[in-house]
């Protein structure tokens, strides 16, 4: 078992390979399954043409169950059809599965429409008479009228939809079989657990009919994409993989309205009783395993009843069985008592499972009396031991006690059969190594087994030699060595498009070669193939594209970024002459001409790159703050500058906030006026440091925030508004209380502005029963409005928040400063929550927190950068908190984290110690539990990687708490 697991390792992909031969432009589709789904993993299929070009490359999504299908493959083209072999390789988290198959030369002619409907007509024929069989009609199904292929469809589909039955599916080609199975079994369990509608199970059924129609007629194009949709909509209508979660109220009270509804399943009258008053009584979230184990049970409980049908003596086991337990499971009075039965239910569930993978094996050895005669040989003992202890078998325990020999066979098939075509892969590719000659070697010896011990062995030492092989395969290094120098060289051509390309490619080059750090499993060097693949074809490109950038190109490209360059100088001197006397307006031109000295600098450097993105700034920025000083000159007492100017405009913003809270400001806001204001000096905060990412969400956040809790409340009204963003429409529901319901009442909508303006009035009246609905045109300008409704002597608002919409651009070192503002925000409330005194009294924090703020105004990342290195060791030198009773120590080095210290103790004891370490942003990262020895001292050592920052460990013992700080690089 041992080496059967190594063998398995790399092998979690299969696929139902019916390749062959097919002939130029024939299509075709791959059908698989994936052993354990992962969320929001795609499996990724390749297709490489014999001359080692990519063919076709799809991204696909499986289905909750594991199973997938590709969409079409058409073999035609310059690059798909060319004749010679070609790999499938097929990729899924660390798992791959790798194949081929062969294209001729003849070409693949499509069948015309007349001959369609000729193969139709005889299908139809087909299907009615293998119903008349099947369901023993006294009278024969009458003739079909119809001569279009729509209409031959419509018919062939109506068949299937009113008289299916699973006997009927072996009737469909075997290529197509199992991704029908698939697709229906899913939409029935779809259906069962109450995910789907009865109407979408229906047209989800209907499109995989229609799949088999057009494949039993030649038409596989069109039946391969039918059954894609239907895959697609299967998975669509379930989105929830495998991963486990807790069902919202809304969830489960859907479940029990299902279950209610359900008929002839095993619940008894009082259980479907019980569930309607859990629903009456919305306590559903009490019950949640008990409703989770009832859709398991009845789900199971379902399986049984189709599996019941078949015709064997160990499938009659596993009838009688059920058919007793069913008739037990209908008398149950409660949830609780029917539930009892879970795991009977669930063990015949899994000797049904296991009875059908014995179906499999039993068809393998009955079928492949030449083609696989030796293994099916080799099998037959086994089986033939397996058949006899079966065949006395007299209960379900004895199927389910022969689950390992079972399983054992079924997984020695696949597993051969995964070595006959990987061997028939290597020969057909011409590979000529010694490897390649011992996995002949192999493949006769494992032709000569004579025991599947013996093939298991195989199976390792064949993962061995594709893992050495995998190894020399992969250079890394050399690709890496081949894409930073290309870096280089399309930085100083400013090539963009190619400096994309590789950027992409020396990502997923770093990726591989921490995958293949260490000792790479089979899994992970199949990943790094596949990360690879892109990499090595794009390689040659790019390096012909930059190998054509020649000097002359390059003088042009320099000489239109130094001319523009000049020409914004230019205008900066011109400029000075009247402006001289404005506020601050020579310190910007000082500055702004030192950057453009910085583009000279950087095209003499041959970096085109960075010198062409600067002077584009830089001429974004001269055009805002020129026309700013044009506009209002002394608007800005500290002058414009382009983070100036955006200050002032987001302060305006925060200025229209602050006049709607005191125009509008009510005894019910007092509660959230704390709140308020503690998101206003957040905001001013972020803009002060130039934060401006960071402050567009706190603006929305304080409108949406003032819109909800600014309102005034009146008892005798109700009544909300909504904003239609597309069609500037506000819309205006409620009720209002009346005494009287015989008349109207009038009522009067005033919207004002955020500075307490009157935008717009409007009257109208309410119902008799003091309903009321209007709509009208709406501003739609961003900002708060305010909409007052008056009924009598009774007042009450709603506060419409159009939010903003900011059309600021923020280029990379915007960014960069963003990322330092973020950690200087949270560097800040880490020193202040875990220094206590020690960071408000001591100056030093003061001095570089002030050193920043200038940084920040001035926008030098560099001397940002250095000042947070500062602040950082500042937190980890000064702020530790010590007692005379407990001290803690924290070390961090090479992924190690060494705690050490003492607490003072009274009685020589061990006790029980708690430490919790948080990183920056305050957020808890890990508790270490541990015990000190009886003197009081303790050590503990954890292998954890933790991301850069800074941390703090936190030790409470009885009621002191003691700290200490290190620092991640």
């Amino acid at each position: 078992m041992p080496v059967y697991a190594s063998a398995q390792s790399s092998d979690r992909i299969t696929i139902l390979d019916n390749f062959g031969t097919y002939d130029n432009g024939e299509p075709i589709f791959i059908f698989g399954k994936v052993a354990k789904v992962s969320d929001d993993s795609f499996l990724i299929m390749q297709i490489i043409n014999p001359q080692g070009d990519m063919c076709q490359i799809q991204q696909l999504l499986p289905l909750p169950d594991g199973d997938f299908i590709t969409d079409t493959i058409p073999l035609k083209g310059r690059i798909c059809g060319i004749p010679g072999t070609y790999e499938v390789k097929l990729f899924y988290g660390d798992n791959s599965k790798t194949t081929s198959f062969k294209v001729s030369s003849n070409s693949f002619s499509e069948i015309p429409e007349d001959q369609k409907i000729t193969l139709a007509k005889h299908l139809l024929e087909k299907q009615s008479s293998i119903i008349n069989d099947v369901f023993n009609l006294s009278t024969p199904l009458s003739n079909q009228t119809a001569n279009t292929l729509s209409e031959l469809e419509k018919d062939y589909v109506d068949l299937w939809d009113e008289f299916f039955d699973e006997e009927l599916i072996f009737e469909i080609n075997p290529v197509l079989r199992p991704g029908i199975s698939s697709s229906l079994d899913s939409v029935e369990k779809l259906l069962e657990q109450g995910e789907i509608s009865f109407d979408i199970a229906k047209s989800i059924d209907r499109t995989i009919f229609a799949a088999i129609f057009y494949y039993e007629i030649d038409d596989k194009s069109k039946a391969i994409d039918l059954l894609t949709d239907a895959f697609i909509d299967i998975r669509n209508v379930n989105p929830e993989k495998i991963v486990q979660r807790t069902a919202t109220f809304d969830e489960l009270e859907d479940t029990l309205l299902n279950l209610m509804t359900k008929s002839d399943t095993v619940m008894s009258r009082p259980v479907k009783t019980e569930i309607g008053f859990i629903f009456a009584r919305g306590t559903a979230p009490v019950y949640a395993d008990e409703i989770t184990q009832l859709v398991d049970v009845l789900s199971k409980s379902r399986y049984l009843d189709i599996v019941s049908r078949k015709q064997s003596d160990l499938y009659r086991l596993v009838q009688s069985d059920w058919e007793s337990l069913k008739i037990s499971l209908m008398s149950k009075e409660s949830i609780e008592e029917l539930l009892q039965s879970h795991q009977r239910v669930s063990d015949l569930h899994s000797a049904s499972l296991l009875l059908r993978e014995l179906d499999d094996v039993e068809r393998f050895i009955s079928s492949n009396s030449t083609d696989n005669s030796e293994l099916a040989n080799l099998i037959m003992p086994g089986w033939k031991t397996l058949e006899n202890d079966l065949a006395l078998a007299t209960s379900v325990d004895d199927i389910l006690e022969s689950e390992s020999e079972i399983s054992v066979m079924a997984q020695v098939i696949d597993i051969s059969n995964r070595i006959n075509k990987s061997v028939e892969i290597s020969q057909s590719t011409g590979i000529d190594s010694g490897l390649v000659s011992d996995w002949r070697l192999l493949l006769d010896r494992i032709e000569n087994s004579d025991s599947i011990d013996e093939i298991l062995e195989i199976v390792s030492e064949f993962d061995k030699s594709m893992t050495a092989l995998r190894e020399k395969r992969n250079p890394l290094i050399v690709l890496e060595y081949q894409y930073n120098a290309m870096k280089e060289k399309a930085e100083l051509q400013a090539d963009y498009q190619n400096l994309y390309l590789i950027d992409n490619a020396l990502k997923i080059l770093n990726t591989a070669k921490q995958m293949e750090s260490g000792n790479p499993s089979i899994t992970r060097i199949d990943r790094i193939e596949v990360l690879l693949t892109w990499v090595s074809e794009k390689a040659p490109q790019i390096k012909a594209d930059l190998d054509s950038y020649d000097k002359d190109a390059f003088k042009i490209r320099a000489s239109d970024i130094l001319q523009r360059a000049k020409s914004i100088e230019n205008l900066v001197d011109l400029s000075i002459t009247k402006n001289r006397f404005l506020p601050n307006y020579l310190e910007f031109t000082e500055t702004f001409n030192e950057k453009i000295d910085r583009v000279r600098d950087l095209v003499i450097q041959n970096d085109l790159e960075e010198a062409d993105d600067l002077v584009r700034q830089l001429f974004d920025e001269w055009t805002q703050v020129s026309g700013a000083y044009a506009k209002d000159p002394y608007g800005s007492e500290v002058g414009y500058t382009a983070d100036e100017i955006k200050r002032i405009e987001f302060r305006k913003k925060l200025d229209g906030f602050s006049n709607t809270v005191s125009t509008f400001y009510n005894a019910g806001f007092s509660e959230y006026v704390d709140q308020y204001n503690q998101m206003m000096d957040e905001a001013y905060r972020l803009i002060e440091i130039a934060n401006f990412v960071d402050a567009e969400d706190k603006i929305i956040e304080i409108g949406n925030y003032l819109s909800e809790y600014l309102v005034l409340r009146d008892p005798s009204i109700i009544y909300d508004i909504s904003f239609d963003p597309e069609k500037n429409i506000w819309v205006i529901t409620g009720a209002t209380e009346k005494s009287i319901f015989d008349r109207r009442e009038n009522l009067y909508v005033t919207v004002y502005n955020m500075d307490g303006t009157k935008h717009s009035s409007m009257k109208f009246t309410d119902t008799k029963q003091g309903d009321f609905f209007t709509q009208w045109v709406a501003p739609a300008d961003p900002g708060l409005y305010v909409v007052m409704l008056q009924y009598k002597d009774s007042k009450a608002t709603q506060i419409v928040h159009v939010k903003e919409k900011f059309d600021f651009q923020y280029d990379k070192a915007n960014l960069n400063m963003v990322d330092l503002a973020r950690d200087f925000e949270d560097l800040e409330s880490f020193a202040k929550r875990f220094g206590g005194e020690s960071f408000d009294e001591n100056p030093r924090f003061s001095d570089v927190i002030n050193d920043l703020e200038i940084g920040f105004a001035n926008r030098d990342a560099e001397n940002v950068n250095e000042k947070l290195g500062e602040l950082k060791h500042d937190i980890d030198r000064y702020l530790p908190i010590r007692s005379r009773v407990a001290i803690i120590e924290a070390n961090y080095d090479d992924d190690k984290l060494m705690v050490s210290g003492a607490v003072q103790k009274a009685i020589a004891f061990r006790e029980d110690l708690f430490v919790d370490v948080y990183n920056q942003k305050g957020e808890h990262v890990e508790e270490i539990a541990l015990k000190d020895n009886s003197s009081g001292l303790f050590n503990e050592v954890i292998s954890k990687s933790f991301e850069s920052g800074v941390y703090v460990v936190q030790l409470q013992y009885h009621d002191v708490v003691v700290t200490d700080f290190f620092i991640v690089k």
